[in-house]
C-alpha cells in the first residue's frame, strides 16, 4: 500500500476533472461555506510558520522540519511508510516518541487517523474531488469544541495544495506538494508564526495534510477505490448523530 515521495511522480496529473475544476488562479481566497462543492480558490502561501517534507529513499521515511528564514533545517516529525496497519506512523524527531498513526483504506476513500490518542474519521465531502472534513477540537475557533475543519486542493502542472480551513472557511495552513519531487516533497505554510501557533494545532495539521496526499496517492493507483467512489457516500460532519462516533477517544 505504502507510497513513498517519489510516488507522486506516478500521479503527476490527479485528475483531468481536478485539475481543471479545483485551480482558479483569483487574487485572494474566496470560498462558499455553505457550499462543500464549490472550487477552491486561489492562496498565496501565508508568511508564517514553514515546514518542509524531505523524503529519504534510503530509510523509507519522511522527515518534518522547520524552516528558518535563513534555510536552516530543525527536525520536527518523523513520519514512517508500513505496509500494514497502521500504513502511516508519526514521531516526534527529538524523542521518536509515536503521537500519531494513520490508515489508508483499499477500497473506501475515508482514512482513520489516531492523533495523542484521540480518534479522528476522516471523511469525504465529495466522491469525485479532494475534499475531505473532519471534526476537531485543536483547531476550533475556541479550542475546546469539536468543530468542522475542512480540506481541499488546488493544482497545477507542478504543484498540488491541499488547503487547511476552519470551521469558518478561513484558511488556517496549506500543505504544497510537488508533484515531480523525487526527495523534497513540499512544505507546509501556516498562516501564524510558530510562535502562535499551539503544538497540538501543528501537530494536527502535519499529520492530516500527509495523510490525505497519501489518501490520494493511494485512490489514483489502486483500482479498488474506485469502487469507494462509486459506492461510497460523500458525508459533512457535524451532525447530531455523527458528532459522537467522530472524535471519540482511544481506549
Amino acid at each position: 500500500m505504502s507510497y513513498p515521495a517519489g510516488a507522486v511522480v506516478t500521479a503527476a496529473q490527479p485528475s483531468t476533472a481536478e485539475s481543471s475544476t479545483t485551480h482558479q488562479p483569483e487574487a485572494s481566497p474566496t470560498y462558499d461555506a455553505g457550499n462543500p462543492e464549490s472550487p477552491l480558490q486561489h492562496y498565496d502561501d501565508p508568511k508564517g510558520l514553514t515546514l518542509q517534507v524531505d523524503f529519504a529513499w534510503s530509510k523509507f521515511k519522511n522527515t518534518i522540519s522547520e524552516k528558518s528564514s535563513t534555510g536552516q533545517l530543525t527536525p520536527l516529525y518523523i513520519q514512517h511508510f508500513r505496509p500494514l496497519k497502521p500504513h502511516l506512523k508519526f514521531d516526534y524527531a527529538d524523542s521518536n516518541k509515536q503521537f500519531a498513526t494513520s490508515n489508508v483504506k483499499y477500497v473506501a476513500i475515508s482514512a482513520d487517523v489516531t492523533i495523542n490518542n484521540q480518534d479522528i474519521a476522516v471523511k469525504p465531502l465529495s466522491r469525485w474531488y479532494t475534499k475531505y472534513n473532519y471534526l476537531s477540537t485543536a483547531l476550533s475557533p475556541d479550542g475546546s469544541t469539536a468543530a468542522a475543519v475542512t480540506w481541499q486542493t488546488n493544482c497545477s502542472l507542478k504543484i498540488w495544495d491541499f488547503v487547511c480551513l476552519d470551521a469558518n472557511q478561513l484558511p488556517l495552513a496549506k500543505f504544497s506538494v510537488n508533484i515531480w519531487a523525487l526527495t523534497e516533497v513540499g512544505n507546509f505554510h501556516f498562516d501564524k508564526s510558530a510562535q502562535e501557533i499551539s503544538k497540538a494545532a501543528r501537530d494536527e495539521i502535519v499529520v492530516m495534510g500527509l495523510t490525505l496526499l497519501y489518501v490520494m496517492m493511494t485512490r489514483m493507483n489502486n483500482p479498488l477505490n474506485l469502487l469507494g467512489s462509486i459506492f461510497g457516500k460523500a458525508e459533512k460532519v457535524g451532525t447530531s448523530e455523527g458528532t459522537e462516533m467522530d472524535t471519540k477517544k482511544s481506549k
